[in-house]
């Protein structure tokens, strides 16, 4: 270790300890704020589902100040177990007093989102916090502005109160960095919430929040709502707005991170959507989001659909709990009318392998000069180790790597801009494969696993990149995707996977290995549609939920 990096570490290791002891105070202003208010009556708000909380603050029931206090009880409970949050937005309670204060105009007409508390995702920016990604290199780098998701948030009513943790660099469905730690799964303390949202999935799944804003960019919103029984939703990039939110890797092109909202059902993130593609004032503010209003008769439709699906997407196993999962949500789909037929991804390792290089843009080169210049805990190094080494011996050591599946996933990896140039061609023309495919059957939407492992163990999910094949495909072609709960590992979900599971590589022995002990686990399946027929993908999400219901965590 050089001199220089050793001063260079000793630098970052002293932002570290400011933040931290920054985080204690934070988290004492919380508590000496909801002290003063009884305990029960904060514990009865908080225990309010969305819909409840919203009629409550509408009615007069509840009041803004007193549900935000409610709610940072609930966050600092919720962080006991799991240690989710980052920091809690301290401008939170001027919002909440200015909107007590807006109630003393007898013409105030209280908005839609009026009072309740929203979480954020840490990588989303807020006014004068940082927006670190769990580098400790962009500590004491506020932001200047809020994002326009934020802005909205606030304009219709919100109260954002908390930043939750995320992943180093975000590329990875773990949630561990060296400046706020290692969030556990409420589910079970052992294992990882998912990622890059982990921070917003355990805060919600342990009660500290109803609704929360995260990140997608290869399944970031809806790994976590899996592995934490939630709802999430991605919807195409261009629906929605990207100033302000802060990407793992900038300037990257065609995989653009989408934020997505994460809840306990999908009829609160249903709301959230409608509010937002509503607001005519986001495209407004944002040139780049086309004013396409919530179209609710694509929502309310009763109009059955050509569905496609498949429990093998032809490149990674998922675990036998997400294959029954998926035939069970088609069994209830078919009783509600709709058509439903077997459908084939194409070529599924090229497209897994196009996405790996697209998610680095540069074969590495950033992310490595990025982790390079941090404090690196074991855990969050990215990738197979060979794709940190200088590209010429990547070339020759490839050859003899025993894993063919690596092999695929470095080939691709872009190393100068004509194969730059190549890899977005492979992206464009995939995408229209991907499209003829669904035409050639004429389906409107897909219903597949919602991920290919069960929540791992802490420090594994960066040595199984394999497992993101179900999500990040709806990244590659761009097209909307949500997942919600529908039942639990079995013992017999156990016994099928002992028997069946492939164990031929180094990732599938992983995810084999790590997909025991899970039985209780909540499973999810998910759903996903072409861009702009997000509705279309909310509604069967909806009709799925109302048959099946929701397996709670």
């Amino acid at each position: 270790m050089s001199i220089s990096f050793q001063r260079r570490r000793g630098e970052l290791e002293t932002l570290i300890k400011q933040r931290k002891a920054e985080q204690i105070v934070n988290f004492e202003w919380a508590r000496k704020n909801f002290e003063k208010l009884d305990e029960n009556r904060l514990e009865e708000i908080a225990n309010l589902d969305f819909f409840e909380l919203r009629d409550a603050l509408q009615s007069g029931k509840c009041l803004p100040v007193e549900t935000l206090l409610a709610f940072q009880r609930k966050a600092l409970k919720s962080h006991a177990t799991t240690n989710c949050i980052c920091m809690f937005i301290e401008e939170s309670l001027t919002i909440a007093e200015g909107l007590e204060q807006n109630l003393k105009d007898a013409d105030y007409c209280k908005p839609p989102l009026f009072g309740i508390p929203i979480s954020i995702k840490e990588c989303i920016r807020v006014k004068f916090m940082d927006s670190t990604q769990g580098c400790a290199q962009h500590l004491y780098k506020p932001s200047r502005e809020h994002a326009a998701s934020v802005d909205q948030l606030i304009r219709l009513g919100a109260v954002p109160f908390v930043h939750t943790n995320v992943p180093q660099a975000l590329l990875s469905f773990g949630c561990s960095n060296p400046i706020y730690g290692s969030t556990s799964n409420p589910c079970d303390s052992s294992r990882v919430p998912g990622g890059s949202s982990g921070g917003e999935a355990a805060l919600i799944a342990a009660g500290g929040s109803v609704l929360g804003i995260g990140t997608d960019v290869g399944g970031s919103v809806r790994t976590p709502a899996t592995f934490c029984g939630l709802a999430a939703f991605k919807s195409s990039s261009r629906r929605g707005s990207q100033l302000g939110t802060v990407s793992s890797i900038p300037g990257r092109q065609l995989l653009v991170t989408v934020e997505g909202p994460i809840a306990p059902t999908i009829d609160a993130c249903v709301e959230y959507l409608r509010l937002k593609w509503n607001d005519s004032e986001l495209s407004r503010r944002d040139f780049y989001v086309p004013p396409v209003n919530f179209r609710e008769h694509l929502y309310d439709s009763d109009e059955p659909l050509r569905i496609g699906y498949y429990t093998f997407d032809g490149y990674q196993t998922a675990p036998a709990a997400y294959r029954r999962a998926v035939l069970d949500a088609v069994g209830v789909l078919r009783e509600l009318g709709h058509h439903l037929e077997e459908f084939c991804v194409p070529r599924a390792a090229h497209a897994f392998n196009i996405f790996c290089a697209a998610a680095t843009s540069d074969g590495g080169v950033f992310l490595n000069e990025l982790l390079s210049n941090d404090i690196v805990p074991p855990e969050c190094y990215v990738g197979p180790p060979v794709t940190r080494l200088p590209y010429f011996i990547q070339r020759i050591l490839r050859k003899y790597l025993p894993d063919e599946r690596v092999k695929g996933v470095l080939r691709e990896l872009p190393h100068n801009s004509e194969e730059m140039r190549e890899m977005h061609e492979k992206i464009e023309d995939y995408r229209h494969e991907f499209v003829n495919a669904m035409r050639k059957q004429k389906l409107d939407a897909i219903v597949c696993p919602a991920f290919g492992t069960l929540a791992p163990h802490h420090g594994i999910p960066n040595q199984m990149i394999s497992a993101t094949s179900y999500t990040s495909l709806f990244n590659l072609v761009d097209f909307a995707a949500g997942t919600i709960p529908i039942t639990r590992v079995s013992a017999n979900d156990e016994s099928v996977d002992e028997a069946t599971m492939p164990c031929d590589d180094r990732w599938n022995q992983l995810i084999r290995r790590e997909s025991t002990g899970c039985r209780g686990m909540p499973i999810s399946v998910q759903i996903a549609a072409p861009p702009f027929r997000e509705e279309i993908c909310l509604r069967i999400l909806r009709q799925i939920q109302n048959k099946i219901g929701i397996a709670r965590n």
